[in-house]
C-alpha cells in the first residue's frame, strides 16, 4: 500500500491506522505502541492534522477521520492538481506555430544547401543520438567494413533497442567481414530477434545513416570516419542517398540466410524437446524439474547442453533461438 502519492509518509498511515483501530487514543500513546520516537510522531500527527485525516482539538483524545472520507478527498485533490499540471503542459503546444514562424522565416531566408559540417567523433556521435531519438518512421544503415569495436556496440545496442520498441523501422546492410566476429554476429541476432532487418553484401559501399529519408549523415572522408560527418538535410540529395541505399539493400544477401548453418531439423530426444518448452514458461529450475518429473540437477544438466547448442548466452535468449531455429 503506497498512499505517498496523496502526502501520507509510511510512519504517517501507521499512525493513521493506530486511531483507526484505537479509538479515543491520545498523541501520548503512539511512541510506546507503534515504537516510535516522539519526534516521528509528533511531525506525522501534524502532516495528517494537516491533511484533515485526524483531529488533534483534543490531544488526549484523537478522531480519526472516516477513511472514505478523508482519503477520497485527498485523492480528489491530487488528481486535480494532476489534471491542472496536464492542462499546462498540453498549453505548450501553442508554442509550436510561434517556433514555426521563426523556422519558415528562416528558411525563407536561407542561401545555401542545407549540410551541417559536424567535426569530432563525439559531438557526430550526438547528433545520431539526437537524429535517432526524433526520428518516427525508419532508420537506414550502410556499414562498409569490418566488425564495430565492442565499445560502439555497448553504445548502438540501446538506442537501437529504444528506436525499436518505439515501433521504428530498421535497416542495415554490413560487409561480410563483420561476421567474424562473434560479438558483432550477438549483436546483430539481437538486433533481427527485435524486428530489425538486416542484409550482408561483399559489394563496395559507402557509409551512411539515413533517418525518416529526411536526413543523412555521411562522412566528411570516407576513408577517414573520426575526421567528422556532414548532416545533410537538402532534400534533393537526401532522395539520391535512398535511391543508392535502396540499391545496395536489393541487391544484399539477408542476414539469417547467411549465419544458419543448416536447414536440416535438429534431432532432439523427446526429453529435449520436452525441456526445450517448459524454459519458455517455468520461472525457477525446482518447477520445471516436477514438471518433467527430474531432478533438478538433470534438468539443469540438459538446460546447459540445449544452450550450447543455441549459442545462447541466457534460457530467454535459448528459447527464443529455439524457436527461430524451430526446434519447437
Amino acid at each position: 500500500m503506497d498512499v505517498s502519492v496523496i502526502g501520507i509518509s509510511p510512519e504517517a498511515a501507521e499512525i493513521y491506522r493506530y486511531f483507526l483501530r484505537c479509538k479515543g487514543e491520545g498523541v501520548g500513546s503512539v511512541p510506546e505502541a507503534l515504537g516510535l520516537s516522539p519526534d516521528t510522531v509528533e511531525a506525522a500527527v501534524e502532516t495528517l492534522n494537516r491533511l484533515s485525516l485526524i483531529d488533534i482539538s483534543d490531544r488526549h483524545r484523537v478522531v480519526a477521520t472516516e477513511p472514505r472520507i478523508g482519503i477520497e478527498r485527498l485523492v480528489e485533490k491530487r488528481l486535480n492538481e494532476l489534471n491542472a499540471e496536464i492542462r499546462r503542459v498540453l498549453a505548450a503546444r501553442d508554442a509550436i506555430a510561434v517556433f514555426m514562424e521563426d523556422k519558415n522565416e528562416g528558411d525563407r531566408a536561407a542561401t545555401v544547401l542545407d549540410i551541417e559540417r559536424v567535426e569530432g567523433v563525439e559531438r557526430v556521435r550526438q547528433r545520431i543520438d539526437d537524429l535517432a531519438f526524433f526520428s518516427y518512421k525508419e532508420t537506414l544503415c550502410l556499414h562498409p567494413g569490418g566488425p564495430f569495436s565492442r565499445a560502439m556496440i555497448e553504445s548502438a545496442l540501446p538506442l537501437d533497442t529504444r528506436s525499436l520498441r518505439r515501433g521504428l523501422a530498421i535497416k542495415g546492410v554490413y560487409h561480410p567481414a563483420a561476421l567474424d566476429d562473434p560479438f558483432m554476429v550477438s549483436y546483430l541476432r539481437e538486433l533481427v530477434s527485435l524486428g530489425a532487418e538486416v542484409r550482408v553484401t561483399d559489394q563496395p559501399m559507402d557509409r551512411m545513416l539515413i533517418y525518416d529519408r529526411s536526413a543523412a549523415v555521411v562522412p566528411i572522408d570516407p576513408k577517414e570516419s573520426a575526421k567528422g560527418a556532414l548532416l545533410v538535410r537538402e532534400p534533393g540529395l537526401v532522395s539520391q542517398l535512398v535511391i543508392y541505399f535502396d540499391g545496395v539493400w536489393k541487391s544484399a544477401t539477408d542476414f539469417r540466410d547467411i549465419i544458419e548453418p543448416t536447414t536440416v531439423e535438429p534431432v532432439l530426444s523427446e526429453m529435449e524437446q520436452r525441456v526445450l518448452a517448459v524454459m519458455a514458461t517455468a520461472d525457477k529450475d525446482e518447477i520445471a524439474a516436477r514438471e518433467l518429473d527430474v531432478s533438478v540437477r538433470t534438468y539443469r544438466r540438459y538446460v546447459a547442453d540445449l544452450m550450447a547448442r543455441l549459442g545462447a548466452v541466457n534460457r530467454f535468449q535459448a528459447a527464443l533461438r529455439a524457436k527461430e531455429e524451430k526446434w519447437i
